[in-house]
C-alpha cells in the first residue's frame, strides 16, 4: 500500500508540473519583411518557410535562412496597404507534385488563386503560375484571402467582405457573391476546378457552388485538423475577433452580428453559427492563426488550437472542455507576434514584427 501511495504521488506530481509548464521563445533567424504565415511540408523536415507580404518565401533550413527563396512573385502583386501575398499552401501530394497554391492581390486589385510547381523542388518556375481562380474586387480595400487543403485534393478558400455599414446590403449574406464566404473547390483535374458533389449549394441556381460557408468578414487564416477533420477560421473584425468552427453550410453572420454581438437594432440570430471563440479587438488584426497542434514536441499543448494576438505579443492554446472554448496564454514576446506555424517535426514557430523567426522552448 504504501508503495502504491508513493506512486500516486510521484504521478500527481508529474501532472503537476506538465500542467505548469512554461515557455519562452529562442530566436532562430531574422531579416524577415513583413511576415504573414510560417508553414512546412512532411516531405521536407529540415525545411520552414516563411511567407512574407512582400510576394516572398523564404526557406529557412536547419536553423538558418538560405540564400535562395523559394517563391518571389513581388513583381505581378499589387503595391496597397494590405494588398499582396495573402496565403500559401503546399498541395497534400506535394512530395510528388512539386505544386503549391497561392492567394494573391494583382496589379489590378483583383484576388487571385493560383498554382506554381517548383524547378526540382528547389524554387518555384514562375511561369508556371496557372490562375485558377480569379476574383475581381469591386473595392480597392477588400483584399483580404486565405487558404488551406481540408484533405487530398480539396482547397478551402476564405474570402473577405467588402467594407459595409452595419444592417446594410452585404456581400456576405448573398449566397450568389462569392464575397464574405469560404469557398471549396476540386482540384483533381489540372485543368481546371470542380465543384464537390458535397458542397452545400452545388445543385442549386441561386446561389455559387463554390461557397461551402458565408458570413465571414475578414478571413484571416484557415487550419484543417488531420485528426479531428475540423477546420478552424480566425476571422479579424472590426471590434471583434472570432474563431469559428467552419461547417458545410453554416453562416457566420456577418453584416448582421460580429462574435456574439448583434450590429442592426432587430436580428433574429437563430441561423447563425456563433464563433467558439471570441474577444473585443484593440486592433483590427490583433488575431493571429493558427494550427492544431498534434506534435510530441511540446505534450502539453497537443490537441490544442495554438494562436496568437499581436497587440498583447501573447501566444495562446484554445483548449475545449465539453461545449466551452478556453484561452491559455503559452508565451510571451517582445514584440508583436505576427505569424505562428509549425515545423515537419513538430516544432512550434512564430514571427514577430522586428522580423525575427523564434522557436517555442521548454523552460524545464
Amino acid at each position: 500500500m504504501r508503495i502504491k501511495a508513493l506512486l500516486l504521488s510521484l504521478l500527481s506530481c508529474m501532472t503537476t508540473a506538465n500542467a505548469q509548464e512554461s515557455f519562452e521563445f529562442k530566436p532562430v533567424a531574422q531579416g524577415f519583411g513583413d511576415p504573414i504565415a510560417i508553414t512546412s511540408v512532411p516531405s521536407e523536415p529540415s525545411k520552414l518557410f516563411v511567407v512574407e507580404r512582400s510576394g516572398i518565401v523564404a526557406i529557412v533550413e536547419n536553423g538558418r535562412r538560405v540564400k535562395r527563396d523559394l517563391l518571389d512573385i513581388e513583381d505581378i502583386l499589387a503595391p496597397q496597404e494590405n494588398a499582396g501575398l495573402s496565403g500559401v499552401a503546399f498541395s497534400p501530394s506535394y512530395e510528388q507534385t512539386k505544386e503549391l497554391y497561392v492567394t494573391y492581390t494583382d496589379k489590378q486589385g483583383d484576388t487571385i488563386v493560383g498554382r506554381f510547381a517548383t524547378k526540382a523542388g528547389e524554387t518555384v518556375d514562375e511561369d508556371s503560375l496557372i490562375v485558377v481562380l480569379k476574383v475581381v474586387q469591386p473595392n480597392p480595400h477588400a483584399h483580404r484571402s486565405t487558404l488551406a487543403f481540408d484533405g487530398n485534393d480539396t482547397l478551402l478558400i476564405g474570402l473577405g467582405d467588402a467594407p459595409r455599414n452595419p444592417g446594410a446590403s452585404s456581400l456576405a449574406q448573398n449566397p450568389r457573391s462569392l464575397f464574405g464566404k469560404v469557398l471549396r473547390i476540386g482540384l483533381a483535374d489540372p485543368s481546371r476546378y470542380t465543384i464537390p458533389t458535397d458542397n452545400p449549394f452545388a445543385k442549386r441556381n441561386d446561389a455559387a457552388p463554390e461557397v461551402w460557408a458565408l458570413g465571414v468578414q475578414n478571413p484571416l487564416s484557415l487550419s484543417f485538423d488531420p485528426i479531428t477533420k475540423r477546420v478552424l477560421l480566425v476571422d479579424s473584425g472590426r471590434d471583434v475577433q472570432e474563431l469559428d468552427l467552419v461547417e458545410r453550410g453554416k453562416n457566420y453572420g456577418w453584416n448582421i452580428v460580429e462574435g456574439t454581438s448583434c450590429l442592426v437594432t432587430t436580428c433574429d440570430t437563430a441561423n447563425f453559427t456563433p464563433p467558439i471563440y471570441s474577444y473585443s479587438a484593440v486592433a483590427r488584426g490583433s488575431a493571429v492563426g493558427g494550427f492544431f497542434y498534434n506534435g510530441t514536441r511540446n505534450p502539453t499543448l497537443q490537441g490544442s488550437y495554438i494562436f496568437a494576438d499581436a497587440h498583447s505579443k501573447t501566444l495562446f492554446k484554445l483548449v475545449q472542455n465539453g461545449t466551452a472554448w478556453t484561452r491559455i496564454p503559452v508565451a510571451q514576446a517582445n514584440f508583436p507576434i505576427v505569424a505562428v506555424g509549425q515545423g515537419a517535426a513538430g516544432d512550434i514557430y512564430a514571427a514577430t514584427g522586428d522580423g525575427t523567426l523564434s522557436i517555442l522552448a521548454s523552460n524545464k
